[in-house]
């Protein structure tokens, strides 16, 4: 793969990254299937339900994550993919707790510069986004480069400015519902190219070592959510690099509107103040989130993120229905491929998917200040290997 970056340098040339790339993978059944439609054991559990917006962002009042029950993370989940994401405050789960909850929604997912297998650090910081070109300031999701994007993310605020640091979210269904339909046409059919080779280099130059190569893959510029069948934008400006099917000048233009879409979209964002105990639960799969750096004292910012793998992001034509069209999840038999994570054992071990050892063998040189150490297991377990570097939050000290 021939990297393009003005990085380049003989630190980049020479390191040898010392695992393989993740290969793509089924994953478990999505939680979501399962959950009751009407979400009543979640909704009717919480002390207000409140819409932060009309088109993303709900707040949940009167609930602990901790003594959630299968049935309502369930509907966490199918509630994440039809409001983008959810907030809660005031929330007592403990890192441990919080590991064992993501758990419940597939396969964890791991940061590449990530020392411990359970969650990524996510700090503040406190620069001028105008004085440097950063890719954890834009609007992202999640490790868009990956075979197996991830799909639900758990962040938790340990302690926060008294003012900035908030955290921005957009929905990417109701961007794809506010295009044209000749717009809509055109992206229907479009793949785009995600890399993370520019990550990669950032990140080896500030001292940290990747796990993984850097890499490119395609995916739908246009993605059905396998649950709801909403039609979603898969647009990721922190990673998308070219259109495929498209000339040059036409791809950049088309890449320059898609920005500009998302960054007008003021009327499609919700925003985010966040406090110690807040948390905020999304669906990487129908939103864009940035982190609004600067203002404020970087180190008052500190919080926990988990994630899991998701499945390969695919478009369907004919099934897929706008946000506009959508009259709740559709009832549909729930896939009965993968139920369960142990059928993924054998497919997984390959890929270096399931630990082995009782530690990790990694160096904790180099992102000692970005993530944790320390890292309980439990033998047999599936858990998340680590992917393709992302420079998002993890490697320079930017979050969500």
């Amino acid at each position: 793969m021939v990297l393009t970056h003005i990085g380049l340098t003989e630190e980049v040339l020479h390191y040898k990254a010392p695992h393989p790339l993740v290969e793509e993978f089924e994953p478990p059944t999505d939680r979501a299937f399962f959950a009751d439609a009407t979400k009543r054991n979640l909704l009717d559990a919480a002390s207000r339900d409140k819409q932060l917006t009309p088109f993303i962002g709900t707040e949940l009042e009167g609930i602990q994550l901790s003594q959630l029950t299968n049935a309502q993370k369930d509907e966490l989940a199918l509630l994440a993919a039809e409001r983008g994401v959810v907030f809660f405050r005031n929330q007592d789960i403990t890192i441990d707790q919080q590991y064992e909850q993501t758990k419940h929604f597939g396969l964890q997912d791991r940061d590449p510069n990530q020392v411990d297998a359970r969650h990524v650090t996510i700090l503040g910081r406190d620069d001028d986004i105008r004085a440097f070109a950063n890719y954890g300031t834009d609007f992202h999701s999640d490790r868009s480069f990956e075979a197996n994007p991830p799909t639900y993310t758990m962040l938790r605020l340990i302690r926060t400015p008294e003012t900035g640091g908030n955290t921005i979210w957009t929905s990417q269904t109701a961007l794809y519902d506010k295009l044209s339909p000749a717009f809509q046409d055109l992206f229907d059919k479009l793949q785009a190219t995600h890399t993370s080779e520019h990550g990669y280099v950032n990140a080896i130059n500030r001292g940290t070592q990747p796990f993984r190569p850097p890499v490119r893959r395609t995916h739908p510029l246009v993605r059905t959510h396998p649950v709801t069948k909403i039609k979603s934008l898969f647009y990721n400006p922190a990673f998308i690099i070219h259109l495929e099917g498209l000339k040059g000048a036409e791809a950049a233009h088309t890449l320059a509107f898609l920005k500009e879409h998302l960054h007008s979209a003021d009327d499609l964002t919700v925003r985010w103040k966040w406090e110690p105990g807040s948390v905020a639960f999304w669906d990487n799969r129908v939103v864009a989130l940035r982190a609004i750096p600067g203002g404020y004292d970087a180190a008052e910012r500190e919080g926990k993120r988990t994630c899991v793998y998701g499945e390969k992001p695919t478009f369907y034509q004919v099934n897929g229905v706008r946000w506009s069209e959508y009259k709740g999840k559709p009832d549909s038999p729930i896939p009965t491929k993968l139920q369960t994570r142990s059928v993924l054992s054998d497919d997984l071990k390959e890929q270096n998917l399931i630990e082995t050892t009782p530690d990790l063998a990694y160096d904790d040189n180099g992102a000692v200040d970005q993530v944790s150490n320390g890292e309980t297991k439990e033998a047999g377990k599936v858990q998340r290997a680590d992917s393709p570097v992302d420079v998002n939050e993890t490697n320079v000290n930017v979050g969500p």
